[in-house]
């Protein structure tokens, strides 16, 4: 038989190649850089910043690579297997820190919440089930529960006696399930100007708000609108706060740290990956996210294991630190001039504007 002829790139073109594509790479990440951090515009800018991390390395990895001429290649697979195992540690060290287990809380003063995106493009219902039948949280607040999956609130009665839900909505698609009864609960529509909302009040005029915000990548003037509505909302509310949910943004994003200051609030980990968790559970982006205002303090925090979504939950135990209000927030708060909690009147304003229905994928 004769031998096959197999053509192949001589060395030096091969190096070369190699090269190139070093350079290239660093040239984009260098591109990334400049985008995140000489834009004018924010809201663009938030398109890039949760890739903020992977950018970084990639500049880094690039460079290295051209200085070591013999081992381009081999230093540009071993910095991209580092820069993704690095995230993925990020997740795991979170869950590790608290055994990953999320737990009911068993002390007045505490409570624990779990923030899940169900993930509306999947039948996962059963997988669901399983993880929340177990009670690993007082509250939970579960986002894209679309109409397909309205039954699952149903199933959890038994755990979850005390729910506030709209997943009959696809302009809605939220619910919050509670061990713990509480005193008043709704929800408010999707509009263009304001995300849905999924509300709670405890006693001691703790307030849980899920919620989910429009991604970035689709259009980037809304997500910082929506962004801007909930940090005014939570302005409004007099007492302790506590919001869930995927927020479509990272510890990276402007977004994310003007979100932040404007309402008072404060996270417990600076970055817990939790995207994505599907087709293998590699999460290399933060965009889940349980904060808090400054009256409570985190007990424990991280991320739970994957339930069937590509996103992972995220946990957190909660504790108050005093019944004092928030510090100063921008624009006062007329709930709290009123002697008020969130209440009817908050909500009766906001239930004034109705929007069609939104892309679950928000």
């Amino acid at each position: 038989m004769g031998e096959i002829a197999v053509a192949a790139l001589p060395d030096g073109a091969w190096t070369r190649a190699i090269r190139m594509l070093a350079l290239a790479l660093l040239a984009l990440s260098n591109l990334g850089l400049a985008v995140i951090i000489l834009v004018a515009a924010p809201a663009f800018a938030d398109v890039a910043t949760p890739l903020t991390g992977h950018i970084i390395g990639f500049g880094v990895t690039a460079a290295v690579a051209l200085l070591v001429r013999r081992h381009t290649a081999a230093v540009l697979i071993a910095g991209t297997i580092a820069i993704f195992s690095a995230h993925v540690a990020l997740s795991r060290w979170s869950q590790a820190a608290d055994d990953g287990t999320p737990r009911a809380s068993t002390a007045s003063s505490s409570l624990s919440v779990v923030s899940i995106n169900t993930w509306d493009a999947v039948d996962n219902v059963e997988q669901l089930r399983a993880y929340l039948a177990t009670g690993p949280a007082d509250v939970v607040v579960l986002s894209e529960l679309g109409p397909e999956k309205q039954a699952l609130p149903a199933l959890l009665k038994a755990v979850y006696p005390y729910q506030s839900s709209c997943a009959n909505r696809y302009d809605c698609s939220i619910a919050l399930l509670s061990r713990v009864p509480f005193e008043a609960a709704g929800t408010v529509p999707y509009t263009k100007e304001m995300p849905a909302f999924v509300w709670a009040r405890f006693a001691g005029a703790l307030h849980v708000i899920g919620t989910h915000i429009y991604r970035p990548s689709r259009s980037p003037g809304l997500h910082a609108r929506q962004t801007a509505a909930v940090a005014r909302f939570i302005q409004r509310i007099d007492g302790p706060v506590v919001l869930a949910g995927d927020l479509n943004m990272s510890p990276w994003s402007y977004g994310y740290k003007s979100l932040k200051t404007q309402a008072g609030l404060k996270s417990a980990r600076w970055l817990t990956p939790s995207w994505p968790a599907w087709p293998v559970v590699m999460p290399q982006v933060a965009l889940d996210h349980i904060l808090i205002s400054q009256d409570l303090t985190f007990v424990a925090s991280g991320t739970g294991p994957a339930v069937g979504s590509d996103h992972l939950p995220v946990f957190a135990r909660i504790e108050r630190q005093s019944l004092r209000t928030r510090g100063p927030m921008v624009g006062g708060s007329r709930l709290a001039a009123a002697g008020l909690h969130l209440d009817a009147e908050l909500f009766a304003d906001l239930g004034r504007e109705h929007g069609g229905a939104g892309n679950l994928s928000r």
